[in-house]
């Protein structure tokens, strides 16, 4: 085909799960359906968009559709990119440029407000009409001071030994300006390979996923002093340990935790939270610059893709 499309068939979610692998994580013994499964989801075949060349797979992305709250009282609908790859034999081509086009037309159609990526090649993207934006802070400490006034039990283990449930689903809910999750698609995520889990009755911390956030806590929710104790225990781990956090405070739990975080002579890194597009006029790019920030949400580690 000359022009990249997007799967239709589910009989074709195994030839293009294998083409991402191969290029993307040749060497794992997981599958990147387990590492991404909400984005490789086999009964949503049209979130890949590929582009091949006398039958032969060239290049491709996926793609996850999902719903934040991106200020007070206003969701959006916003399109996340994702496991962008090309053939070593077919880059410099202009294929991922035909994607992206690709990707735009589809979002302009489905009446998306923005699409949105995390990457380093922050030049490219730029040339696409991608634009930094969002505020996130990593915290980072040699100080082996507890965090937590008080000692409770701590859960500490792999994702699949750990059973998520209601309770910590609830913590999650609470948030806000976050993506809207179903407690479905939490249990899916909760079970990525290669991720550490650190849990109370009603809190939770995560780190690593797959082949990313090695070191870094990417995701945590509940009462302040339960997740404390969660960060005391992953650091007895590794002492080194960084904790991501939003770069707006909106809750009192997230004010308490980066309160003990401040006190504890933890150093925030303050960072763009990643690269945005719109597609609705309504949805102004202006609105991500850190220095104001009129659209204060926060996309946790776990829906990155």
């Amino acid at each position: 085909m000359l022009f990249p499309r997007q799967i239709k068939d589910v009989s074709e979610f195994d030839k293009a799960l294998g083409f991402f692998q191969n290029l993307l994580r040749p060497e794992q013994r997981w599958n990147l359906a387990d590492e991404y499964p909400l984005a490789f989801d086999r009964s949503k075949p049209e979130q890949m968009f590929l582009k091949d060349v006398n039958s032969e797979l060239q290049a491709g992305l996926v793609t996850l559709e999902r719903r934040i709250e991106i200020a007070q009282g206003q969701k959006a609908k916003a399109l996340f990119i994702g496991s962008v790859v090309t053939h070593p034999a077919a880059r410099l081509k202009g294929y991922q440029r035909e994607l992206f086009h690709a990707v735009e037309e589809y979002a302009e159609k489905a009446e998306f407000d923005f699409l949105v990526l995390w990457s380093s090649q922050i030049q490219f993207y730029e040339k696409l009409g991608f634009r930094l934006g969002g505020l996130q802070a990593t915290w980072g400490s040699a100080n082996s001071q507890q965090l937590a006034h008080s000692q409770m039990k701590v859960q500490v283990g792999s994702a699949k030994t750990i059973p998520f449930t209601r309770s910590l689903f609830t913590s999650f809910e609470k948030r806000s300006f976050r993506v809207d999750r179903s407690f479905d698609e939490m249990k899916r995520l909760w079970e990525i390979p290669q991720m550490t889990v650190a849990c109370t009755e009603n809190a939770y911390a995560l780190v690593g996923k797959g082949e990313d956030f090695h070191n870094i806590c990417h995701e945590w929710a509940g009462p302040a002093e339960e997740v404390l104790n969660c960060f005391d225990a992953l650091r007895k781990n590794d002492p080194s340990l960084r904790i991501l956090s939003p770069g707006v405070v909106h809750t009192d739990d997230e004010a308490s935790v980066i309160r003990s975080l401040e006190q504890s002579n933890f150093e925030p890194r303050l960072e763009y939270l990643g690269l945005f597009y719109a597609i609705n006029p309504a949805f102004r790019l202006s609105g991500l610059d850190p220095q104001k920030l009129d659209y204060p949400f926060f996309i946790w580690g776990l829906d990155s893709i």
